[in-house]
């Protein structure tokens, strides 16, 4: 066996090219061992571009390639799966399990990766227990080291009894199937002696088990095993002179036997160097006993090590490094932004430097890939790649399959908008987005909540709901049809429908299926063809790895003789999915590199970024469960999180060439938290220049980025995708003015009451798209209602407010319209069901104000009337109820209600709950405003507003305004909407404030700030992208120029006339 070590892969890689091609035989592919597929692929592109083609080269990971090699013609070894369910079948008969199939299945789980870990890590333990079986074939043990003699094990301890009898229970099992386990392989390979002369090359493994390498050593004295290594390892081995590969002495260590752990010490090393060196020193002594196994059987151990760097140290060498910088972060998205701006400077400052040649790390790639691809997807400006992450939690695939095996759970409103949510299963079932937004605003009108069989209220389930929409094609009229209550006028597709319809019977059926299939693999994969399309490259390479996943659990239960369980099933795929790697583009060709810090720790990159590096997350806590035996005493070679994760740290500390920048989050602005960096960091600051530490401000807008060599971070390109402009978001208006493309074509009064009271909300909101996300707040809706919907009872609410008039003095009459709405909206599946319908019911009685309703003063003002509106009631309309189209104006529509309107008397009532305020007026108003347009009246009323509350109070006003000056007034809302900014600042006008630059910007942030504190979640995303300077030029620009005072005093004047018009 010949050891080489080196600072550099591409070192490594150098002597391996030329051990490779002094290779004998060019027709049989050279066998390497690599530990991941992200340094196959490195060393598959350097190679090419060395020698101009990789090829005829045998990749194989670790226990994949030694396991092909102990390949025995009569026995096979036992997959991963095979030896889960045969644990899952002992632990089925074994009286003392939990009797739960999901319970069984987590516990087998469990215990198959404890098996493992044990025949890696104590081996000796693990071939006692197989030696006791009479099925066992061999009676070698390969592990060479036999630490374990400096611990002992208590045998009458009740897990080590019980995982003895399951783990022989269950190893009987597959040596009845005809398996055999690892080890067992291993020792009749290795008694048989026979294998090829062909050399095996390892190339990159910094960590091995003791029963790998006791392998490897044993192999290595049949044919030649060259096992390269990248040298992280500073004084622990003598560091060569010249500038070749020299041989060097082997290690010397020293043991010492603590009361939990047998450590091992080097007596070159300082405690700082040790604590990140620990799990390379300890691989360093395991390959020095093997060298003495070797020389006991006449073979030897050569060390060789490239010069590389001379500081007797990796810490010390960071000294001697100008560009390592630390960062701290005000959040995670912030830290990842951080790293796209400055990778873009980078980038414009060396024209050498391309995205391939820059790697980001991150120890935990679950907690960052969706900042990642908001941040680096988001803005399209630098390609990546992003890998080492799940399917099961990230493909599009896995995400479809999570959601429907939950046939344990209702079918309800949530996973079955969730599924059609996936573009996996809309391609399939021909939905697009806008068919989406269709569905969803329908089955919310129809409040559809669950299947027939999950659901107490029938009129709340799916087949209820779809029947009434099938009726109202058919039926003219109100009015019930066999209990179904034909849902209301609109246009809808029915194919569209249909296809809902069936695919939620399907889902249904599926359900029913597969819990009581004898083989529920067959109904899964049966399930994906039908449910779901896969096209993409990416997710196309997720599926075949699924089909053959299913196919095998289908064949190793027959083997064995099971009968899953349907939950054991689903168990079974989801963690299949977990074994599947996700992934964003191709890693190492496709741009920037995003990888977790395991598998891409050595590959040099000429910047590297390692994000994540906060207290807590990293280096991680060693996490030893109670049933673990290994838990009281450590052998070398135990690696535990922490140790293994900072000598992963330490290896990409060595590997980067130009720039080394380190990122954690020091602030959490959401929960008010401040964090302290990872213990590495502090370790490391001590070998670092002084001010190698700074932090990011937590505002864009702070003065601390005034001076910062940053590029804009303010994302303007976000704006500009939601606002459909062709003119860069933040510049004044060329000439001519054109009008804005606007999200929203039709208002109501209350809405547009806001460019008066929230101008800087309404603003964002008319212009830039930033509503609530209703959409998705009603797609993630399960549960049936215990009292009536919150958007029905505010509806409901707001109608018998407006209905109130026409009532007034007729108490009895108003209870019964009451009754009536409340009985619709029960049959419209609103409202709960019998008895919390009851209770909800009476609750909005008492709520009435029905004593007000008998208000001389108030029953006064009764006449015949009317109550016209815009906007169809949810009600069936009543005798004075008169439905009307909207007012239009330059392409937008403008609705309206009027609550009671007296053409004889010339007379308005509006009614509320309370004395009526500014906002209150300015609603009406614009009410009374586009009734008057859309009737070519001018206004010469009287206005009253009755408050219902308590016993009743009338406040009157008579309203007079020329029909031009209505139309002037319409015009002017138009141009606030479409060529300006809502009016800010109209108070400090009037006060005639100077606006000068810095007092505009203060103004500014006292409403930016108010907006922070509204809880309005998307408004709040858009502070984050908007300077403040930018965004006053979009609100403050006019119709000719920013600078025109003309136009913005034009508008100061028509904002005073309609607040004036009440006086």
């Amino acid at each position: 066996m010949k050891l080489y070590i080196a600072d550099s892969l591409e070192h490594l890689l150098q002597k391996l090219q030329s051990q490779l091609q002094k290779h004998s035989d060019p027709l049989r592919a050279p066998r390497i061992l690599v530990p991941n597929r992200n340094l196959r692929r490195w060393m598959q592109m350097q190679l090419a571009r060395r020698q101009g083609v990789a090829a005829n080269l045998n990749f194989q990971y670790l226990e994949q390639g030694i396991s092909s090699i102990l390949a025995h013609s009569a026995r096979k070894q036992a997959p991963a799966s095979l030896q889960l369910w045969a644990l899952i079948q002992a632990l089925q008969q074994d009286t003392r399990a939990p009797g739960d199939s999901l319970e069984i299945y987590r516990r087998a789980s469990h215990l198959t990766y404890l098996f493992r870990d044990y025949e890696y890590h104590r081996n000796p333990m693990i071939r006692a227990w197989q030696q006791e079986l009479k099925t066992s074939p061999t009676a070698l043990e390969p592990d060479i080291f036999q630490l374990e003699s400096h611990l002992s094990l208590d045998a009458e301890d009740s897990h080590y009894r019980e995982q003895k009898r399951l783990y022989q229970d269950s190893l009987g099992r597959l040596h009845e199937a005809g398996y055999l386990s690892f080890t067992e392989l291993a020792g009749l390979a290795l008694e048989s002696e026979d294998f090829d002369s062909d050399p095996l090359y390892v190339f990159g493994m910094s960590r091995m088990s003791r029963l790998h390498l006791s392998i490897l050593l044993r192999l290595s004295l049949h044919f030649p095993v060259r096992i390269f290594l990248f040298d992280v390892f500073a004084g622990a081995l003598q560091i060569p002179q010249g500038s070749s590969w020299q041989s060097v002495p082997a290690p010397e260590f020293k043991t010492r036997l603590d009361e939990d752990a047998l450590i091992v010490e080097h007596s070159q090393l300082s405690e700082q160097e040790y604590n990140f060196q620990r799990d390379g020193l300890e691989l360093l002594y395991l390959f020095r006993l093997g060298q003495t196994f070797l020389q006991e059987n006449n073979s030897d151990l050569e060390w060789h090590r490239f010069p590389g760097n001379k500081t007797p140290g990796v810490l010390q060498l960071l000294s001697k490094k100008s560009d390592v910088r630390i960062v701290e972060a005000p959040g995670m998205r912030k830290e990842i932004e951080f790293i796209h701006d400055d990778i873009l400077l980078k980038l414009a400052a060396d024209d050498s430097l391309k995205p391939e040649d820059i790697g980001i790390l991150v120890p935990t790639m679950h907690r960052y890939r969706a900042h990642f691809e908001y941040v680096f997807g988001g803005r399209k400006q630098l390609p990546f790649n992003l890998t080492d992450f799940s399917a099961r939690e990230t493909s599009r695939l896995g995400d479809a399959l999570r959601t429907i095996l939950k046939f344990d759970q209702p079918l309800d409103r949530r996973n079955v908008f969730h599924l059609l949510s996936n573009p996996l299963i809309r391609q399939k079932w021909e939905i697009r987005s806008d068919d989406y937004e269709a569905l969803l605003d329908k089955v919310d009108e129809l409040n559809i909540f669950r299947g027939s069989e999950d659901s107490i209220f029938p009129v709340h389930s799916w087949k209820h709901g779809l029947r009434r929409l099938r009726l109202s094609e058919v039926m003219v009229g109100p009015g019930e049809f066999q209990g179904y209550l034909p849902a209301g006028p609109g246009i809808y597709d029915s194919e569209l429908f249909a296809r809902l319809w069936e695919f939620l019977k399907r889902l249904e059926q599926f359900r029913k299926d597969i819990q009581c299939s004898t083989d529920p693999f067959s109904v899964i994969r049966e399930l994906i063809q039908t449910f779901i399309s896969v096209e993409d490259r990416q997710e196309g390479r997720i599926y075949l790895a699924l089909m053959e996943a299913l196919a095998s659990a289908s064949e190793d239960c027959h083997r064995l003789d099971i009968q899953p369980d349907p939950l054991m099933a689903r168990e079974w795929v989801l963690e299949s999915l977990k074994e599947v790697a996700g992934g964003i583009g191709d890693y190492l060709v496709q741009g920037i590199t995003v990888s977790a810090l395991q598998p891409m720790r050595p590959i040099p990159f000429r910047y590297l970024y390692v994000a994540g590096l906060k207290e807590g997350d990293f280096p991680g806590f060693p996490v030893i469960h109670p049933e673990d035996l290994r838990r009281n005493f450590r052998l070398p070679g135990d690696s535990s999180l922490p140790d293994g994760n900072r000598f992963l740290f330490l290896e990409g500390l060595t590997s980067f060439e130009d720039g080394l920048i380190l990122s954690y989050v020091g602030k959490d602005l959401a929960r008010d938290d401040e964090f302290q960096p990872s213990s590495v960091i502090l370790e490391l600051e001590d070998f670092l220049a002084e001010g190698a530490r700074e932090s990011l401000p937590a505002l864009w807008i702070s003065d601390a980025y005034k001076n910062r060599p940053v590029l804009d971070p303010l994302h303007v390109s976000v704006l500009k995708e939601r606002w459909h402009s062709e003119i860069r978001s933040g510049n004044p208006l060329d000439e001519p003015l054109q009008e804005v493309s606007l999200y929203r074509k039709s208002y109501r009064a209350h809405q547009l009451a806001r460019i008066f009271t929230e101008p800087l909300r309404a603003f964002l909101e008319f212009k830039l798209n930033a509503y609530p996300l209703r959409k998705e707040d009603s797609a993630d809706v399960s549960d049936e209602p215990y009292r009536l919907i919150s958007r029905e009872r505010k509806n409901l609410k707001y109608l018998l407010l407006g209905l109130a008039p026409h009532y007034l003095g007729q108490r009895s009459r108003y209870r019964e319209l009451l009754e009536e709405c409340y009985s619709n909206e029960m049959a419209r599946g609103a409202a709960p069901a019998d008895f919390f319908a009851e209770l909800d019911r009476e609750s909005i009685v008492r709520s009435q104000p029905f004593l007000a309703l008998e208000n001389p003063d108030l029953v006064a003002l009764q006449d015949k009337g009317l109550y016209i509106s815009s906007l169809r009631p949810t009600i069936q309309p009543l005798p004075f109820m008169q439905m009307t189209t909207p007012l239009s104006l330059r392409g937008m529509e403008f609705h309206f209600t009027i609550p009671f309107y007296s053409e004889a008397s010339k007379t308005f009532l509006f009614s509320g709950t309370g004395r009526v305020d500014a906002s209150g007026l300015t609603v009406a108003f614009l009410n009374l405003l586009f009734f008057a347009l859309h009737r070519g009246l001018e206004l010469n009323h009287q206005v009253h507003f009755i408050s219902l509350a308590g016993e009743g109070k009338v406040e009157s006003f008579h309203l007079r305004v020329p029909l031009a000056e209505l139309q002037q007034m319409a015009e002017y809302i138009c141009d606030e909407l479409q060529f300006y900014g809502p009016l800010m600042f109209y108070e400090a006008f009037q006060q005639e404030e100077e606006m000068t630059d810095l007092h505009l910007e203060e103004l500014l942030l006292d409403s930016w700030q108010e907006l922070q504190d509204s809880s309005h979640p998307v408004l709040g995303m858009v502070m984050e992208k908007l300077d403040a300077s930018q965004l006053m030029e979009l609100i403050l620009q006019s119709r000719n120029h920013p600078s025109d005072e003309s136009a913005l005093e034009r508008r100061i004047q028509m904002r005073s006339r309609i607040e004036e018009v009440w006086q």
